[in-house]
C-alpha cells in the first residue's frame, strides 16, 4: 500500500495541478497521478483573465506565467459580411485590477504550476491510470496501473480532475446532464502575422458558416485559430478541409504554417452532484461548456482554488466536512447561472444566421464599445465564477471584493462560509 498523502488528485491538467499547489500551499499533502506521460500539450484555452491572473499573483506563479505569455488589452468583435468591426479594451480595469490578460498555452501554465507544486512536495506521477477505487470510513484506497504493475494508492480524500471522460465520475455513477452541440471546434496552433492582417490581438469572428475565435498566444508569432464546423462531417478528415476553411480569415497568397491541430465534441454538461463521499469533482470532470469566451477553463481552475481552500480547513478540523456539499451545490450553480449560459450566448453570437438577431448583437457591442461603463461590467463579469462559497480569511476573498468597492456589480454576494 502506497500512502498518497492527504489527497489524490487524478489528472495533470491545469484544475489538477493547481488545486495541487494551492493545497501544499495550505500544508496539504498531495499526489497526482497522469495517465499519459507527460503534460497534454494539445490546443486548448490559452486565455487567463484578470480574476485569475490576481489569484495567480497570490500563489507566487504569475510573474514565471507572464515570462511565457503575451500580454492582451483589446478583444475585438468582427462581423465581415457587415464590415463590422468593434473593440472592447481592458484599459477601463486600470485601479481595479490588471487591465490586461495573459493569453500561453495550457501546458505552459500546467508546467509552471507542476513546477511549483513540486518544490512544495506534491509528487506528480505520470504513467500512473487509475483503474479503480474503495470508499472507506476515513480513506480512499485507489488502484492505479503503473509501469511497474498494478499498485494501491492510500488517500484521505481523491479530487478528480480527470476531464470530460472522467473514469472516477463514471465510477460513481454521477450522471452527466446536458446535451451536445451539433458542430464541433476545431483548435489550431498556427504560425501566421494576423496583427499584419489587421486582426486583432484576440477576437470574435461572426459568420453562420465561418465563425472563429482568433488571438494571439505567445511572443513568437504563435496565433490560436479555432474554427467551427459541422459535426457530422467525420472528424478523421478535418484536416483535408482545414485549408478551406483558413481561406475565409487568411488572403490567398500569405503563407501560414500549422504547428498543431485538434477537434473537438462541444458540449454543455453539468455532473448531477460534485461530491460522493470522500471523493470531489473539479474542472472539465465536473462540467464542461463551449470555448467561447474561456469561461469553462476558469471555472474549473476556480473549482479547484475554491475546493482546496475549504478542503485544507476540514482537515485542519475547522470545520466539519459537510462543507464539502456546499461546495458540490455552489460550483454546480456557478457553471448552471453563470458559465454555461454565458459561453452559450457567446457561441449562439457569433454562429448567428438570422440577420436582424445580427445587426442587433452588432448594436449592442458597439454600444457597449462607446460606453466604458458597459466595458468594465463586461470585462469585470469573469470574478462571477469565484462563486459565493469562501472562509472569512480565505486568501481568495478580497479578489471580488476590490472590484466590488470600485463600484462595479458583478453580482457576488457576501461570503457564506459561514
Amino acid at each position: 500500500m502506497i500512502d498518497a498523502g492527504d489527497v489524490l488528485i487524478v489528472g495533470a491538467g491545469p484544475t489538477g495541478l493547481f488545486t495541487a499547489l494551492a493545497l501544499a500551499q495550505e500544508g496539504v499533502k498531495v499526489t497526482v497521478i497522469e495517465r499519459g506521460p507527460t503534460i497534454v500539450d494539445a490546443p486548448r484555452a490559452p486565455v487567463y483573465f484578470p480574476v485569475t491572473m490576481t489569484a495567480f499573483e497570490k500563489m507566487g506563479i504569475l510573474t514565471d506565467l507572464d515570462k511565457e505569455s503575451a500580454r492582451v488589452q483589446t478583444v475585438g468583435h468582427r462581423v465581415p459580411e457587415y464590415n463590422f468591426h468593434a473593440q472592447l479594451s481592458f484599459k477601463v480595469l486600470r485601479g481595479v485590477t490588471y487591465d490586461y490578460q495573459l493569453h500561453a498555452g495550457q501546458h505552459i501554465a500546467g508546467r509552471i504550476a507542476c513546477e511549483h507544486a513540486q518544490r512544495r512536495g506534491v509528487e506528480v506521477l505520470f504513467n500512473h491510470q487509475l483503474t479503480s477505487f474503495e470508499q472507506h470510513a476515513d480513506n480512499v484506497v485507489s488502484v492505479v496501473e503503473t509501469p511497474e504493475g498494478p499498485r494501491s494508492f492510500q488517500s484521505k480524500w481523491v479530487i478528480a480532475c480527470d476531464g470530460a471522460r472522467s473514469t472516477v465520475r463514471k465510477s460513481l455513477n454521477i450522471d452527466y446532464e446536458g446535451f451536445t452541440w451539433p458542430n464541433r471546434f476545431v483548435a489550431t496552433n498556427v504560425y501566421c502575422d494576423f496583427e499584419k492582417l489587421g486582426f486583432d490581438p484576440a477576437g470574435f469572428i461572426c459568420d453562420p458558416v465561418y465563425a472563429a475565435m482568433i488571438c494571439v498566444i505567445d511572443k513568437n508569432g504563435l496565433w490560436r485559430l479555432t474554427y467551427q464546423e459541422d459535426g457530422s462531417l467525420p472528424e478523421e478528415t478535418f484536416m483535408e478541409r482545414l485549408p478551406e476553411r483558413f481561406a475565409f480569415h487568411i488572403p490567398a497568397g500569405v503563407k501560414y504554417d500549422v504547428a498543431a491541430a485538434q477537434p473537438y465534441t462541444i458540449h454543455q454538461r453539468c455532473a448531477s452532484r460534485m461530491r460522493d463521499g470522500r471523493v470531489l469533482l473539479a474542472g472539465d470532470s465536473a462540467h464542461c461548456t463551449n470555448p467561447m469566451g474561456g469561461l469553462g477553463f476558469t471555472t474549473g481552475l476556480w473549482d479547484g482554488l475554491v475546493l482546496a481552500d475549504i478542503l485544507a480547513a476540514v482537515l485542519r478540523g475547522e470545520v466539519d466536512d459537510s462543507i464539502l456539499d456546499r461546495y458540490s451545490d455552489e460550483r454546480r450553480r456557478v457553471y448552471l447561472d453563470i458559465s454555461s449560459p454565458a459561453a452559450s450566448s457567446n457561441k449562439r453570437m457569433i454562429e448567428q444566421s438570422d440577420p436582424e438577431i445580427r445587426k442587433a448583437d452588432c448594436a449592442r457591442i458597439r454600444a457597449m464599445s462607446e460606453n466604458p461603463e458597459l466595458t468594465r461590467l463586461m470585462m469585470c463579469f469573469p470574478f462571477r465564477v469565484i462563486g459565493n462559497l469562501l472562509r472569512p480569511n480565505s486568501r481568495w476573498k478580497d479578489i471580488a471584493k476590490s472590484v466590488r468597492d470600485a463600484g462595479i456589480d458583478i453580482n457576488y454576494h457576501k461570503s457564506q462560509f459561514l
